[in-house]
């Protein structure tokens, strides 16, 4: 889901020097927690990469992806909220 959050695991340490170029500046950037979307339109790479790099870099334990509400989606508010502060960083 593109509202996912993903934080990096050990916000203080640097990335693996084995990584990706991309790889590393999802590290980076998921410093700060950040949804799927968010990471995309920052390092403008496509979506569908973005989930699989996350993915690889959650299986190394390196981010953790946030769980998200189960049995209900987020309210329309939650995510225009969270796509406003996106942009609002994006725009800064």
């Amino acid at each position: 889901m593109v509202q996912t959050l993903v934080s990096t695991s050990e916000p203080g340490q640097e990335p693996p020097a084995t990584l990706m170029p991309e790889s590393v500046r999802i590290y980076r950037l998921c410093r700060e927690t950040r949804s799927l979307a968010e990471v995309s339109a920052e390092l403008n790479i496509p979506l569908g990469v973005t989930q699989v790099l996350v993915s690889d870099l959650a299986e190394q334990d390196l981010v953790y992806i946030h769980p998200t509400i189960t049995g209900s989606s987020p309210s329309e508010n939650q995510v225009l909220e969270r796509a406003l502060r996106g942009l609002e960083r994006l725009f800064q």
